[in-house]
Formats: C-alpha cells, sequence, structure tokens
C-alpha cells in the first residue's frame, strides 16, 4: 500500500461533492523552516486519513476492522499525539529562529519534549518576548486542539468515515482531557532538572504549571520543571478553574458518534464547544458547521477569551473546499476578527482589535484512474495584524505566501 502524505486547510469549510476527499498539503508557509504547526497537524492527520481510507471499506471482516481501531489507538496513544503535540512547541522555537529538537519517543522518564535550548535562551525569551515565552507553554495543547478541530471539520461536513478517524479522535480527545485535569491534583514529585544535562532538558516540564506560574509571576527565579506545590495558592485556584473549564471539550457529538443534524432539506449541521489556551490566558469557544444544498459549508464561530479578570470577544466563519467549474478549481478561505488584551497581556484591561485574513485556491493539473483521482497546485496568502490566531505562526503583524499542493480522490 502506498503511503501519500497531504494537507487539508485549517479554516475553510466549503465543498462540492460529498464524495471527494481532498488530502492537501503546504510545503512552504512563509518561512524557510519545516515544519509550521499547521504542516505538522495536516502532514500527521491526512496521513491517517489516506491509511485510514485504504483500509477501512466494505470488503474487510468486522476482525479486520477492529484490528485498524486498535492499531491507531495504539498508535495514537504511544507516539501520533507526542509527535504533533512536540511539534508545536518546536515549530513556536522555529518561528522565533532558535534551533531546537523535537523528541517525541518517551525517554526514560516517560516523557516525550522537546531539547537542545541553553537556560540563557530561555531567560531571554521570558524577559524580552513574555508572550511568546508563555505560548512555549501552551503550543502543545494549542496543537492539539488545532488537530481536533480540524478533526471535526472533516467529521461534521462528512468527508471522513467516523470508523477512520475516531480511535485517533477519542485516543487525542482523552489524552489532551488527562493533561488539563493534572491541575485539579497534587502528582508526586516529578523529573527534577538535575537529572539531565542544559542541552538534554524540557524547554518547558509541564506545560500547564510553567504557564500559570510565569503568567502570574513573570520575573521571580527562573527554572524550568515547575510542579503544583510550586504554585502559590491563587495561581492553584486558576489552575483548578483551567481543570474545571476543559470538560467543555466534552460538548462535542462526535464524541458520541452523533454525525448530523437536519435542520432542513437543504440544511445539515453540527456543533462543537472547545476550550484551549491562549498566550495571555485561555478561551471557549463555540462552532457550528453547516452543510447548504449538500455543497456549501460553513463554520462560523464564536470565542470568548480570558486573562486574569477580562474577557475579550472574538469570531470567524470558515470556508471550506469550495469547488467549481466542474471541480477544475478549488477555494478555502477564513477570516477572524478578535479583541484580545493589549499587548497580550495577563492584567491587562485594556482591549486590541485585531483581523486575520486567510485564502488558498488550487488549480487542477492532472487526473487518472478513470478521472477518480485529481492533483492539483495549491496557492494562497494569509495576512493577520497583531494577535493571537490558534495555529497561525506569529503572534506579531504577519503576511506570508503558501505553495502546496492537494490531492482528490473520488469515490
Amino acid at each position: 500500500m502506498k503511503l501519500r502524505i497531504f494537507y487539508i486547510l485549517f479554516m475553510i469549510p466549503i465543498i462540492s461533492n460529498a464524495q471527494n476527499k481532498y488530502y492537501s498539503y503546504n510545503f512552504y508557509e512563509g518561512k524557510g523552516y519545516l515544519f509550521t504547526m499547521n504542516q505538522s497537524n495536516d502532514l500527521m492527520l491526512n496521513s491517517i486519513r489516506y491509511i485510514g481510507g485504504s483500509v477501512n471499506d466494505k470488503y474487510l471482516s468486522e476482525k479486520e476492522k477492529k484490528l485498524y481501531s486498535t492499531g491507531l489507538s495504539l498508535f495514537t496513544g504511544l507516539l501520533g499525539q507526542a509527535i504533533t503535540h512536540e511539534e508545536g512547541h518546536r515549530s513556536v522555537l522555529s518561528e522565533l529562529g532558535i534551533g531546537s529538537i523535537s523528541k517525541p519517543l518517551f525517554d526514560k522518564h516517560l516523557v516525550a519534549k522537546v531539547t537542545g535550548v541553553s537556560d540563557q535562551t530561555l531567560m531571554n525569551l521570558r524577559d524580552s518576548d513574555l508572550s511568546d515565552y508563555i505560548r512555549l507553554h501552551t503550543a502543545g495543547l494549542e496543537s492539539d486542539y488545532a488537530y481536533l478541530k480540524k478533526s471535526d471539520a472533516f467529521l461534521n461536513f462528512n468527508e471522513e468515515k467516523n470508523e477512520v478517524l475516531y480511535p485517533d479522535y477519542i485516543m487525542r480527545k482523552l489524552g489532551t482531557q488527562f493533561y488539563y485535569l493534572t491541575n485539579l491534583f497534587t502528582m508526586k514529585p516529578g523529573i527534577k532538572e538535575e537529572d539531565d544535562p542544559e542541552l538534554e532538558r524540557d524547554i518547558v516540564g509541564h506545560d500547564l504549571y510553567g504557564m500559570i506560574r510565569h503568567l502570574h509571576r513573570p520575573t521571580m527565579e527562573f527554572y524550568r520543571y515547575t510542579e503544583r506545590g510550586d504554585l502559590t495558592t491563587e495561581e492553584k485556584a486558576y489552575a483548578r478553574r483551567m481543570g474545571y473549564m476543559s470538560f467543555f471539550n466534552f460538548l462535542n457529538p462526535n464524541i458520541w458518534k452523533r454525525i448530523e443534524y437536519n435542520l432542513s432539506k437543504e440544511v445539515e449541521a453540527n456543533f462543537s464547544v472547545n476550550y484551549s489556551l491562549a498566550p495571555f490566558g485561555d478561551f471557549v469557544e463555540q462552532n457550528v458547521y453547516l452543510t447548504i444544498k449538500g455543497k456549501y459549508k460553513i463554520n462560523p464561530y464564536f470565542r470568548q477569551y480570558f486573562n486574569k479578570s477580562y474577557t475579550f470577544l472574538a469570531g470567524g466563519i470558515n470556508l471550506h473546499n469550495y469547488t467549481f467549474r466542474d471541480g477544475k478549481f478549488l477555494l478555502n478561505s477564513s477570516i477572524d476578527f478578535w479583541e484580545q488584551p493589549k499587548n497580550l497581556e495577563f492584567r491587562n484591561k485594556e482591549g486590541k482589535f485585531g483581523f486575520g485574513l486567510r485564502s488558498e485556491f488550487a488549480v487542477r493539473f492532472s487526473n487518472w484512474n478513470t478521472n477518480t483521482k485529481s492533483a492539483y497546485f495549491n496557492l494562497g496568502a494569509s495576512y493577520k495584524t497583531d494577535g493571537f490566531i490558534p495555529e497561525s505562526p506569529s503572534l506579531k503583524e504577519d503576511f506570508r505566501i503558501h505553495l502546496g499542493f492537494v490531492l482528490a480522490i473520488k469515490e
């Protein structure tokens, strides 16, 4: 079985034919490094979709389907999620021009990590760019959120079979939730920094404890591995709040294998509620997935950002895989707008408006296998003002060109 790896854009829902599957991969996203968070997630997710689509067909026995499901669950639990989670951390450093090494295989401490960064480099980043330093902690869970939201889109728009994605989907949901729930109880003391040489240490240690401590006390003594016992009473209360807020992630029909709701003969709908982290705190998001006349697939969303004491509103709309001219062209677009705390600060009441635009246009250049398979060249651009968009590489004003290709398979 040949393995083809491609990528499908994260912010866009419209499709021309529910029987077409698109596997899209951007080999360039505006910088000379590989990979951005978006590229890593799409590479993993579309590999799983392609392989799963090959083995989950009507000719397989129930035993063979269970073997696939068990194998994918084990892969995701032992390696798959660790790869994309750690790549999320590493991508923040790459965007900042800081070299690092992702090590998703569990080490002697049973920990996956990103290494190769000195204490002095991390201290300089904290003291000069606290928002990116906080994002360095949260980027792994940000990547988990973005990956699962893409899976929701494939499932809710009937672009992928439930049996293909569900083992990966549910394992990632449970793995992410367990991480958040560590905020609710004290574990026995973990790894000590002196157990490893400086360049072999994980860049941040426990993502959540480190994030919380540095948000509340950014100028305190530097060390990487924060334990729950290192947090103050106020910080532990904030940690518990995050743990309870994470239960919003279970308000999602795809967990319970509910696929769609028919609002009318021409409109199918689904929804999800997500919780994740931002460089200044966290957010809750409400998504609606609308399929209109079997062709137009639209994902409007509303989001509430939170810093220490204040709420900031955001929203946007994603248009996904819209084809026209008999499938010769494929269009993906999105718009995001937000109010976020000024300078992305944890304690700032003052908000600042921002927005982001992204559009990618693909042109078909090849058909084969009696027109059941097609290839597209993909060209796009994105622009954002200062601010945070999940999975977007930079927190600063940013413009970049996207290049890639798309494989389409008609089933």
